[in-house]
């Protein structure tokens, strides 16, 4: 990631936090995206880390094949699952 798109997602999650409390998104992102600038990319890299930030990052699938694993009565016998 670049240190743009960490400062980026750092303020974009601080603005919805801080929305919920009434704050104005706009203004927030603002300000935070600012104080990211001034720091180094190894602080910002730590945070969105911590943050668990990446699991915004949407990922494509890479499997063609998708199933569905259902119980009945007939899976199982004598509480032991055949599945």
């Amino acid at each position: 990631m670049t240190r743009l798109e960490l400062c980026e997602a750092l303020a974009t999650d601080y603005a919805k936090k801080a929305s919920v409390l009434s704050l104005k998104f706009e203004e927030a992102y603002q300000r935070y995206f600012k104080r990211c600038e001034k720091r180094s990319y190894d602080n910002l890299l730590q945070q969105f880390t911590v943050g668990n930030l990446g699991s915004t990052i949407k990922k494509i699938a890479t499997r063609s094949v998708e199933y569905i694993e259902t119980k009945s009565d007939d899976d199982c016998e004598d509480g032991v699952c055949k599945l």
